[in-house]
C-alpha cells in the first residue's frame, strides 16, 4: 500500500516537469513590432555634444561629458510634418504612445529613429549609445545636409523618407 501512495505524487510531479519542459521547448508566437497606420508616436528632439568639465584657467584636465540639449522648435516642426502625413497620431505623453521617434538634429542634419520606450530608456536616457539605439530602432531616416538647412526643410525631408522606407501602403497617403 505504501509504494502505491508514493508513486502517484512521483507520477503526478513528473508528469508536471515533462508538461512544463514542453511548454519551454514550444516557440512563442508573439509578432515582432511593425510600424503601421494609426500607431500613436512620442518625439523627443535633441543636440548633442561633448563639453569638457573640470578644466582650470590654463586650460589643463578636465573631461568630456555628453551634453543634450533638448529641441523643442524641432520637435514642433517634425510634429506638424507627421499631422499633416496623418499617418501615425501624435502623443503628448509617453505613456499614450506605441513608440519613440527620437529625432537627433545637428545644424544642417537630422536622424530620426523609431525606437521602443525600452530601448529610450535604456540607451538614451540611462547611458546614451547611438549604435544600441541604431540596432534597436524599428525604422530610420536622415535628412541633409542641406546648404540652406532651415527647420522647416530638414523636417519635411526628415518625414518624407521615413515615409519612403516605410511598406507601400503607407507611401500613398
Amino acid at each position: 500500500m505504501s509504494r502505491k501512495f508514493y508513486a502517484r505524487p512521483a507520477g503526478a510531479l513528473a508528469f508536471v516537469f515533462l508538461l512544463a519542459a514542453t511548454a519551454a521547448a514550444q516557440p512563442h508566437t508573439q509578432q515582432p513590432f511593425s510600424l503601421r497606420q494609426g500607431q500613436s508616436v512620442y518625439i523627443v528632439a535633441f543636440t548633442r555634444t561633448l563639453i569638457t568639465v573640470g578644466a582650470d584657467s590654463e586650460g589643463n584636465g578636465g573631461q568630456p561629458r555628453d551634453f543634450f540639449d533638448f529641441q523643442l522648435d524641432v520637435e514642433k516642426k517634425v510634429r506638424s510634418e507627421i499631422e499633416k502625413w496623418k499617418y501615425f497620431r501624435v502623443a503628448d505623453k509617453p505613456s499614450d504612445a506605441d513608440f519613440v521617434l527620437l529625432v537627433s538634429y545637428h545644424y544642417s542634419t537630422m536622424e530620426a529613429l523609431a525606437v521602443s520606450f525600452d530601448a529610450y530608456d535604456r540607451h538614451f536616457k540611462e547611458n546614451f549609445d547611438l549604435d544600441a539605439l541604431r540596432d534597436a530602432a524599428y525604422g530610420r531616416a536622415i535628412s541633409g545636409p542641406l546648404k540652406l538647412p532651415t527647420l522647416s526643410r530638414l523636417s519635411s525631408r526628415l518625414v518624407k523618407d521615413f515615409r519612403q522606407k516605410l511598406p507601400a501602403a503607407a507611401k500613398t497617403r
